[in-house]
């Protein structure tokens, strides 16, 4: 049994959710606004719009990676 791609970028994108929730509330003690609290969301839908649009746009590994780095810069820039 193999896991469709759409379902391993959706897991990758709830821990990063939750992941910026723990870490920002418990960690670095500051509320995020809507937009950057879903972040990860959001580019979770663009891959679900795009991914049968183009054969480069629909690798799931380039966007758990985008996803990855996009919540980690987003804790970066409320780290100060």
């Amino acid at each position: 049994m193999e896991i469709s791609d759409e379902v391993k970028v959706s897991l990758v994108t709830a821990v990063c959710v939750l992941a910026l929730a723990i870490i920002s509330k418990n960690i670095l003690q500051v509320e995020l606004d809507f937009i950057t609290q879903y972040g990860p969301v959001w580019l979770f839908i663009t891959y679900i719009i795009t991914r049968g649009k183009e054969k480069s746009s629909g690798k799931p590994l380039i966007w758990s990676a985008t996803i990855i780095i996009v919540t980690i810069a987003i804790l970066f820039l409320y780290s100060f």
